[in-house]
């Protein structure tokens, strides 16, 4: 039963190692999209992949906690871990911020795309197009998932842990703000409609 387990584990990170590359690119892709059929295209593929994330959670979840029950394949892995307790957060936290705050910033994307015509300029759209809450969140949430990785497989201690987190946290703040602040200083061009 614990191999199943373990194995249900790796599934879960595959699933969501894979949606949230995914959803980063096809974000970053957001922000330089020259017509409104491409963003329409890429925030199909995001809506597409932000259905494998919530399975890929709760088979790390929940197949984690059964690992934990057991206490590790060798009785190693006591729920009193450092590295456990920090993870539990950590996916929880990723899950409230998915379902609220970036669930919010994808549903104003979709309202401004779908009231939009194929032609450029549309002041809400190019608004939606350029906010930066959806780059400090999926900067945020990608370098929330390396930490993970990095807690499963090195298992340190509360403090180590909690500092890894938050290491990976002021990176992906200041990578989100390098990102932002270059695609800002590129599109004080005028936009082209490059559909005409």
């Amino acid at each position: 039963m614990y191999n199943a387990a373990l194995f249900l584990h790796l599934l879960g990170v595959v699933l969501l190692v894979g949606s949230v590359t995914t959803t980063l690119l096809t974000t970053l892709r957001v922000q330089t999209a020259g017509s409104v059929s491409e963003l329409r295209t890429l925030t199909a593929v995001s809506k597409r992949i932000e259905a494998f994330i919530a399975p890929g959670m709760v088979l790390i979840i929940g197949s984690g906690l059964y690992m934990v029950s057991q206490h590790g394949y060798h009785g190693s892995i006591p729920w009193s871990a450092g590295w456990v307790d920090t993870s539990l957060f950590v996916a929880v936290l990723l899950s409230v911020i998915g379902r609220t705050v970036e669930a919010r910033d994808a549903k104003r994307l979709h309202a401004a795309i779908a009231s939009a015509s194929d032609r450029w300029p549309q002041a809400d759209l190019r608004q939606r197009q350029l906010a930066s809450s959806p780059i400090y969140s999926v900067f945020f949430g990608s370098s929330q998932v390396v930490a993970l990785l990095y807690l499963m497989t090195n298992r340190p201690g509360l403090a180590a842990s909690i500092a890894a987190c938050a290491i990976a946290a002021v990176a992906s703040a200041i990578a989100a703000a390098i990102r932002i602040r270059s695609v800002r200083r590129a599109t004080r061009l005028p936009v082209v409609d490059l559909e005409a």
